[in-house]
């Protein structure tokens, strides 16, 4: 046969390979009618591909195909989903913008819903918590944070001494200067510790507490804010009320139906039980 025809054929034989001429590694031809099995290798291992056909000196020539490695999926994680899925016990620096299941632990002992974003409103509630714990307010998870943080969530508290509101404190010296004054007696007219009238006695405490309440019982009614009886807390002022509606007497509200009050002569500062429906509260 010519070189050029044995080309030729060479070229068909390998651009269309028939099933019958593919050997198999152990030598057998493969038959048409049995299946294949397909191998457990995986796809990045090269194909091998043998064309028995001699050419010239009876050798065998191979053609060897090797498909490019599949990319494999990775997921990088940015810094802010680092430190935000970072263990609890390792008390990462968690900052505004950070996301993750640690965030989330955060948010649920601020009492806030657990969304796992360190946003605009966990900031400011730690700053709050940090505030009322006397750590200085970063508004980050600073080792001395993660600290009081971990014990709140443990024991279910939030906020600590130093978180109170400023009404609330107020309220609380009103009742500390109040009960202070036990037993003082009662004077008509009277402002001062050697004797009290029911105003005299509330704008002394009040004064004490740190504000100025007008003299008599009708002033004191006019300048506070009116709030329901459900509102009132210990430490607002109690009204008492005649038929008219006109105010006559007036004390500092203790809770649970109770007052201190400088009721009439002869009976000292006293705490005691309101002993009427026609009352108003009022708070400075």
């Amino acid at each position: 046969m010519p070189v050029t025809a044995r080309r030729t054929s060479l070229s068909r034989a390998v651009s269309q390979p028939s099933e019958a001429s593919i050997v198999r590694p152990n030598g057998r031809t493969l038959a048409k009618h049995r299946k294949t099995t397909k191998s457990g290798a995986p796809r990045a291992a090269a194909a091998v591909l043998s064309v028995g056909l001699a050419v010239g000196g009876g050798a065998a020539i191979s053609v060897t195909t090797s498909p490019a490695p599949a990319s494999a999926a990775t997921t990088t994680l940015t810094p802010a989903q680092i430190r935000g899925n970072a263990p609890i016990n390792s008390h990462p620096y968690l900052r505004f913008r950070d996301k993750g299941k640690t965030v989330s632990y955060v948010q649920r002992a601020l009492h806030l819903g657990p969304d796992g974003y360190f946003g605009t409103s966990t900031v400011r509630v730690l700053i709050k918590f940090q505030r009322s714990w006397g750590i200085r307010a970063t508004g980050y998870t600073d080792p001395k944070t993660w600290g009081r943080l971990t014990w709140a969530a443990k024991h279910k508290v939030l906020y600590g001494p130093y978180g109170k509101s400023t009404a609330t404190t107020f309220r609380a010296r009103v009742l500390k200067e109040a009960a202070k004054l036990k037993g003082r007696p009662y004077r008509y007219g009277g402002t001062t510790p050697r004797g009290f009238d029911c105003s005299g006695y509330t704008g002394y405490v009040y004064k004490k507490a740190g504000k100025k309440l007008p003299r008599t019982s009708r002033a004191q009614y006019r300048a506070t804010k009116h709030i329901s009886r459900k509102a009132a807390k210990p430490g607002d002022l109690v009204f008492f009320k005649n038929s008219g509606g006109g105010v006559y007497h007036v004390g500092i509200y203790a809770g649970s139906n109770l007052l201190w009050h400088a009721s009439r002569p002869g009976r000292p500062v006293a705490k005691a039980k309101i002993w009427t429906s026609k009352v108003a509260f009022g708070r400075v």
